[in-house]
């Protein structure tokens, strides 16, 4: 979801929009991030429509689109549930210094009873990365060393790490997150690098917009560097067809192996319910029993 504080679309429909999907059942809401947007710009958003679509990739965003901060979305749901689970879907993890990050997630990490997923990615917008003064080529390799980084100050009372880009002695970052090493780290992206960072620094897979197909190979790919069993493997999807194509979609990602699907919703202020529960519907899925 990507709650854009527009009319209607401000901080209670956060809350009513976690509350309805927890309701029915629902396992988690995953929110984007972006630090700032361009009224121009050359970078090309690399994802299609929607999977398998020919049509040439658009940002689905409109001319000025606004966002709220991933990470206070994220506090924002939890704070409204008691059982549904938040994730970022993805953080920009190149544009955040390892330090403040460690400290967002792990009182996150508290904040949400242990709720909290933290998907992470290294970005396309390369004007985003220069107005921030990071450098976007290097993007990958920032990216790397910040999850190192992270790991170590989510694992040790006292942490150093030491790389190119990220130098600290005797961290001392407390309290230490209430999920043992932090919370899980989903790694976006369908790139050879992306599945590469996945197995040396995932705890699961985030694949976006694949064909069944795509996410198969994927598999495969990923496979050859680092065991599936231990990992989770959840598919992002954006979708804009029948309720049941899209039923069927999922069906053929769960039987590949995903753990778990997440799926674009559109949900006008005043159908979020009845949105909500055509979408239940559709996918199966129910409140959990007692």
């Amino acid at each position: 979801m990507a709650f854009d504080g527009a009319p209607g679309r401000g901080a209670s429909y956060v809350r009513d929009v976690a509350q309805a999907a927890e309701g029915l059942g629902f396992h988690s809401i995953w929110v984007p991030e972006h630090v700032v947007f361009f009224e121009e710009y050359e970078s090309r958003y690399p994802y299609p429509p929607s999977p398998g679509s020919t049509e040439a990739p658009s940002l689905p965003a409109g001319a000025r689109p606004g966002l709220y901060d991933p990470l206070f979305a994220c506090g924002a749901i939890a704070a409204a549930t008691t059982t549904l689970r938040v994730g970022t879907a993805v953080a920009l993890v190149p544009l955040r210094h390892p330090l403040l990050l460690a400290r967002e997630v792990t009182s996150l990490d508290h904040f949400t009873g242990g709720r909290f997923t933290l998907g992470v990615g290294v970005g396309w917008l390369a004007e985003e990365f220069a107005a921030l003064n990071v450098p976007f080529a290097e993007r990958g390799a920032i990216a790397d060393e910040h999850l190192d980084a992270l790991r170590a100050l989510m694992a040790d009372e006292v942490a150093s790490f030491h790389g190119t880009h990220v130098n600290f002695d005797g961290a001392v970052m407390l309290p230490m997150p209430l999920t043992p090493g932090g919370p899980p780290i989903l790694v976006g992206g369908n790139t050879a690098p992306a599945l590469r960072r996945v197995a040396r620094s995932g705890d699961g897979w985030y694949a976006w917009n694949l064909t069944p197909a795509e996410f198969e190979h994927g598999l495969e790919r990923l496979a050859a560097r680092r065991a599936l069993d231990d990992l989770e493997l959840q598919v992002g999807v954006r979708f804009g067809g029948p309720l049941d194509e899209l039923a069927m979609l999922v069906d053929a990602y769960t039987a590949l192996g995903a753990t778990r699907v997440t799926v674009t919703a559109v949900l006008p202020p005043s159908q979020i319910d009845a949105r909500l529960t055509q979408l239940a519907d559709a996918l199966d899925v129910h409140p959990p029993t007692a």
